[in-house]
């Protein structure tokens, strides 16, 4: 299935169709991603996320778009606590896909970034470290890109109503707003 995507992709390339190209390339990225977490059954999200970002990389350079990037990990800062692993690692890491892949079809975005930052907050009855993760696109926002007010659930497509749900089966808040300066800003804290 991946050569008969990258096939289709240089065929693409022949006979320029934009849209298309950024569909087959989505595909593309998609089926990467599946066959990755086909190993990832209890890897640290610090993991999954560096494991996204190499596949992520050159599918955004080829669409002109720059990714920011930074994420903490404090096992490899030698901070106490841990990232989330297993499913709450891969559930967050839905989201992080369902709002990349937003940005991707949607958002006619230059710049995308991608933080993780410890929360103030702290519980000692969690064995993972509260943090919050965030994604931004400077794209056209979502209220323009599906013409409703944003905050309301009737947008065309599960993918936001999906990422509330993930983000509330791990003990989760996602928020979804306006990014200062144009564009959306995507949060889940846990």
């Amino acid at each position: 299935m991946g050569s008969q995507l990258v096939h289709l992709i240089s065929l693409s390339e022949k006979h320029p169709d934009p849209a298309m190209r950024r569909a087959l390339e989505q595909c593309l990225l998609d089926l990467r991603l599946t066959v990755d977490s086909m190993d990832a059954q209890d890897e640290s999200l610090a993991v999954l996320l560096a494991r996204y970002r190499h596949r992520l990389q050159p599918v955004l350079e080829r669409q002109g778009m720059s990714l920011h990037w930074d994420v903490w990990d404090p096992e490899v800062l030698g901070e106490s606590g841990c990232l989330p692993r297993g499913t709450m690692a891969r559930e967050i890491m839905a989201v992080v896909q369902e709002a990349i892949s937003n940005v991707l079809q949607h958002a006619q975005a230059h710049e995308v970034w991608i933080s993780l930052a410890a929360t103030a907050q702290t519980d000692t009855s969690s064995v993972f470290v509260h943090a919050c993760l965030s994604i931004e696109d400077d794209g056209k926002g979502l209220a323009q890109t599906v013409g409703q007010e944003t905050g309301t659930e009737s947008f065309t497509g599960m993918g936001l109503l999906n990422m509330r749900r993930r983000a509330h089966a791990i003990g989760g808040k996602l928020e979804i707003q306006p990014r200062i300066g144009g564009g959306t800003k995507i949060t889940i804290t846990w």
